[in-house]
């Protein structure tokens, strides 16, 4: 997979061009690029949790959360920017402290990881994660004097349960939260055909 060749530098993908390649984490953001321009206006974010079905409220916490916890970090500038905006490309500086280690720093999906994380966490036969679960992990994968991480972890813990409201009583399972990480899940749940 392409990567950036470090971490300040930028990932090769700003979205879904045609002919580039974007990080997982990328593939994760590019649903809010409604103009796949790979820019993140705060009001993409606000559009893009009301068409996942969230409430009005959510939508504004999540907007101002995001927005101001990650603007300036994937900016790309030493000034910040005034209207808060995400750019694509850097997206993978945005990756938090006390997250699950999913993604690398470079902003790619790592697979074992990931199963690692939910074997660690969810009972056997390791297909499902309940919300105890969820909480469980939260806290195991905290760092020390970390409280924008801890905030940001179980607020994004938090609306992915929200997204993935078990209705069968057992969890989230392991293939949505999965689609959640690429970013696929959102098309479906929004019914919107997939940029890629």
């Amino acid at each position: 997979m392409v990567a950036p060749v470090d971490g300040p530098s930028a990932a090769p993908g700003t979205g879904f061009e045609v002919g580039k390649h974007n990080t997982a984490l990328q593939a994760h953001v590019a649903f809010f690029d409604r103009d796949d321009d790979g820019i993140i206006w705060p009001g993409d974010t606000y559009r893009g949790f009301r068409e996942l079905k969230f409430g009005v409220l959510l939508s504004i916490l999540a907007m101002l959360v995001i927005h101001s916890g990650f603007s300036y970090i994937t900016w790309g500038s030493i000034l910040p920017d005034p209207f808060f905006r995400l750019k694509v490309k850097y997206m993978h500086r945005a990756k938090h402290g006390s997250d699950s280690g999913v993604y690398t720093t470079l902003g790619e999906f790592d697979d074992n990881r990931f199963e690692y994380i939910f074997n660690m966490y969810s009972t056997e036969p390791h297909t499902h994660l309940t919300f105890t679960e969820g909480v469980r992990m939260v806290h195991g994968n905290r760092n020390p004097y970390d409280p924008f991480g801890w905030f940001s972890a179980v607020f994004e813990w938090l609306s992915t349960y929200l997204l993935l409201w078990p209705v069968d009583g057992r969890g989230m399972r392991k293939e949505d939260v999965k689609a959640i990480y690429n970013g696929s899940l959102f098309y479906r749940v929004s019914g919107k055909k997939p940029k890629y």
